[in-house]
């Protein structure tokens, strides 16, 4: 449709020049001279073939472009690829036309969310690395409290004097939940080695909670698509 010979009717006059032609190309080379007053001569590429880099050619160049480039030719009209090599050699105007190649698939089906789609955010890893680290900081502060004497009080009361730690196991664990949870709770850390146990797994909190927000309010907004071939 672009560019073609006209088919003569039996009987009917020999066609010469341009008048040979038809086509899409053809209508906008007259629109063009129509509105520049260019006079042009079509004439079709010698190889019949569009254009790519060819060393065998005059000028490294094939087809319309290499007739471009060795100037056997003003313009070159037809439903032409623009890519980075030719540009390189070669002026285009705007596109008359655009092309896309996609591939279509099947739409997947919407899963619906179910009881424990909170923890897709995260990889089953990361949950896991988290339950570990949260027993593992919570055994570090019961062993730091028990070891510094500045976590042990002494009270006295009617019974006579006693010593207490608050930080039991029950209350390490509580308190590192709270700290995750980003809640505050009655017992902090007096010493300086529970101090940086704490300060550590805030910071840690912190990180990891300013994650988990930010992939569930993308994970819940964002429709992702679940593509059904995988490899």
């Amino acid at each position: 449709p672009y560019m073609m010979l006209k088919k003569i009717k039996a009987g009917g006059p020999i066609l010469r020049g341009n008048d040979m032609y038809e086509g899409y190309c053809k209508d906008l080379a007259d629109a063009i001279t129509r509105l520049t007053g260019i006079q042009f001569l079509i004439k079709p590429v010698k190889d019949g073939k569009y254009g790519s880099p060819d060393p065998t050619f005059e000028g490294g160049w094939n087809g319309m472009v290499g007739e471009l480039v060795r100037k056997e030719a003003e313009i070159a009209i037809a439903p032409l690829t623009i890519n980075s090599q030719r540009e390189q050699v070669a002026d285009f105007t705007k596109p008359f036309m655009s092309l896309g190649i996609s591939i279509m698939i099947k739409e997947p089906i919407k899963q619906r969310p179910g009881v424990f789609t909170f923890m897709n955010p995260l990889s089953m890893e990361i949950w896991m690395c988290v339950v570990f680290a949260y027993i593992g900081v919570s055994i570090v502060l019961f062993l730091v409290s028990r070891f510094s004497p500045y976590e042990w009080q002494i009270e006295e009361s009617i019974s006579g004097t006693t010593v207490s730690n608050h930080f039991s196991v029950i209350n390490s664990l509580w308190f590192a939940l709270g700290a995750f949870m980003q809640q505050g709770i009655d017992i902090t850390p007096r010493s300086i080695s529970g101090r940086i146990v704490g300060g550590v797994w805030w910071f840690f909190s912190l990180i990891l909670i300013s994650s988990y927000t930010a992939n569930l309010a993308a994970f819940l907004t964002v429709d992702r698509m679940v593509a059904p071939i995988n490899s």
